[in-house]
């Protein structure tokens, strides 16, 4: 509003004065911001809500990917294990009679090592553990809905195959 009279300000959104107070010569006040503004910052938030909500589920989606890569991971490392164990054991059995050079059977089981070693220090990652220990994280969690592996029917891993 002018400060003489009451009239009301008609400011145009392009300009920093209204016609009253540019001819009056004096600071055009307004009580109140155009619907204009409103309109333009509420489209702004919704427009950055929206992309937060992608890259929200996005980040959901790969760290479900990542969880179940790991999964898998220990498993393969873990029947990979059983695999040389069940080899190395056959291999002691036939013992003298043998054809195996003892070279080789010292190759296996410098393998054998290597391969327990490696999977000794992939298998703790801190982060991934504190985060699975957080209850906070397995209220929502449906591994099935999160494409993880579902558990074998037949009791033990070897009926899955």
């Amino acid at each position: 509003m002018s400060e003489r009279r009451p009239v009301e300000c008609k400011r145009i959104p392009s300009t920093q004065k209204c016609g009253h107070c540019v001819r009056s010569g004096r600071k055009c006040e307004r009580d109140v911001h155009a619907e204009s503004e409103w309109k333009r910052i509420d489209r702004e938030r919704e427009r950055i809500a929206s992309q937060l909500e992608e890259a929200e589920r996005q980040s959901d989606e790969l760290l479900m990917k990542v969880m179940r890569l790991r999964k898998q991971k220990r498993f393969l490392e873990s029947r990979n294990l059983k695999m040389l164990d069940n080899d190395f054991g056959a291999l002691e059995g036939m013992g003298e009679e043998s054809s195996v050079p003892d070279e080789d059977l010292q190759e296996f089981e410098r393998l054998l090592d290597a391969e327990a070693a490696q999977l000794a220090a992939t298998s703790n990652n801190p982060s991934l553990t504190q985060m699975m220990n957080s209850p906070s994280f397995w209220e929502n969690f449906d591994s099935a809905v999160a494409g993880g592996i579902p558990s074998p029917t037949g009791g033990n891993q070897s009926s899955s195959r």
